[in-house]
């Protein structure tokens, strides 16, 4: 069951993470006249939906420790709201090596998120990349 709700988290991560870009692509300034300003407001861009995302995966970490019978956390965290942050974060960008323990089924929605932090990551850069070469005129 585990498996299946991380699975329809990553599912929901990339759909997001499509309509995130969408946004950052209609917000950034055009590439012919100001190209500098294109690669930063993309960055900038990226950095909020990746903290977007980061966070609500903090939330449903929250949440299923909060209900209970999924599993526990230990080792460093500490039981706040920022040591669900740092959790998130950590497996979001590193494929989930940190000083926190996990046990049970939250275990899977870990690398569930592991898996989906590693396909958004590559995916904005490729965007970011993509961005550059224009702006660049590459």
């Amino acid at each position: 069951m585990a498996l299946l709700l991380g699975f329809a988290l990553v599912a929901a991560l990339g759909i997001a993470h499509h309509y995130g870009l969408m946004a950052v692509r209609a917000l950034k300034p055009d590439y012919d006249n100001r190209p500098q300003a294109a690669i930063i407001a993309t960055f900038l861009g990226l950095l909020a939906l990746h903290t977007l995302e980061i966070l609500a995966f903090a939330v449903v970490y929250g949440t299923l420790l909060w209900w209970g019978g999924q599993g526990d956390l230990g080792g460093a965290y500490d039981g706040t709201w920022e040591g669900l942050i740092y959790f998130s974060g950590i497996n979001f960008a590193t494929l989930g090596y940190t000083q926190i323990e996990t046990s049970g089924a939250i275990r899977m929605i870990n690398m569930m998120q592991s898996l989906g932090g590693f396909m958004v990551l590559t995916w904005s850069a490729t965007y970011l990349y993509s961005v550059c070469e224009s702006a660049w005129g590459e």
